[in-house]
Parts: structure tokens; C-alpha cells; sequence
């Protein structure tokens, strides 16, 4: 079992230093890092991922995969229909809460930024105890991932394309 947490700001400057915040507790830790992802919206209604990456081999923490799923958790703002049609009902057929995939879509107003973490090992009261202590006052969203869920989010991440997992800053 693991955890999506999404700690939505206002302005991009507070995520960015919340990223950066989560990545040392890991390190603190002594976890295994975990990807995490700071996603903004431009003023226009852009919206832009930007991934931890390790700088030793310049490829994203976490393989990259789970920060471009969380990514997509804010492109489709529609009510799951049951048609099986779009991102929305796809990501609700995995397992995800329909109204967790909804307020993570609207919670990320047009020059907002997001930082979204999958947690594993690090554990969520760690983990939302750290957003808490920064500045910002972040909205917290949570889901919690059973193992069916997880399995169906990994298969959905399957067809996320290399190259696109592979950026350190992938635009969607």
C-alpha cells in the first residue's frame, strides 16, 4: 500500500521550496527517494511538470513515471461519465476516489503550483507534518493506494511514453 499526496499553493515559489523540503526528508530519512513533482499552471492555463531529478545520471527520481501520472491528475477537471472515455474515467477505473480526482483537478488555479509526492517508505504523517511547518498554507489532498489500485496505476503508467517520463521539465 502507498499514498498520492498533493499539496496545492498559489504561487510557484512556495511548491518549489516545499519540493525541495521533501526531497531532503527523504534524504534525512535515509529512504529510498521517491519521485516528486512540481506541477504549475501558467497564467494562460499551461501546465507544466517539473520533476526531481538525480544529478548524478540526470534521470528523474522514482523513475519519473509516477510524477508524470500525478501530472495528469490536473489536466482533466470532467466528471468520470462510466463511458471508459478520457483521462478522468481512466484514472477513476484504476482506482482513485472520483472526487479525489476532481478537487486535485480544480485545486490548481492559473499561476498555482502543486507538488504531488508518491509515498512508500517516507509515510504520510511525515510527510504532511513538513508541509504543515512551511510557509504557504498548502491544501493537502490525499488517496490512499490499495494494491489493486497501485497495479492499475503502474499499468496505466506502462503506456506513458520513455520519452516523456524521461524530462526533467516535460510540458503536458
Amino acid at each position: 500500500m502507498s499514498d498520492l499526496i498533493i499539496a496545492a499553493y498559489d504561487s510557484p515559489p512556495a511548491a518549489f521550496v516545499a519540493g525541495e523540503s521533501l526531497a531532503a526528508l527523504q534524504q534525512d530519512a535515509g529512504v529510498e527517494p521517491e519521485d516528486i513533482v512540481v506541477v504549475t499552471r501558467s497564467g494562460a492555463g499551461r501546465i507544466s511538470l517539473n520533476q526531481s531529478i538525480d544529478l548524478g545520471s540526470g534521470k528523474p527520481l522514482g523513475g519519473g513515471r509516477w510524477g508524470a501520472l500525478i501530472g495528469m491528475l490536473f489536466l482533466d477537471g470532467r466528471k468520470a461519465t462510466g463511458t471508459g472515455r478520457g483521462l478522468a474515467e481512466q484514472l477513476h477505473a484504476a482506482g482513485l476516489d472520483a472526487g479525489f480526482l476532481k478537487t486535485v483537478s480544480q485545486s490548481l488555479d492559473k499561476g498555482g503550483a502543486a507538488v504531488g509526492l508518491h509515498v512508500r517508505l517516507l509515510g504520510v504523517e511525515r510527510v504532511r507534518a513538513r508541509l504543515k511547518e512551511l510557509k504557504g498554507n498548502p491544501k493537502i489532498l490525499h488517496a490512499r493506494l490499495n494494491a489493486q489500485t497501485e497495479e492499475a496505476l503502474h499499468d496505466l503508467q506502462a503506456q506513458i511514453p520513455q520519452t516523456v517520463s524521461n524530462q526533467p521539465d516535460g510540458i503536458v
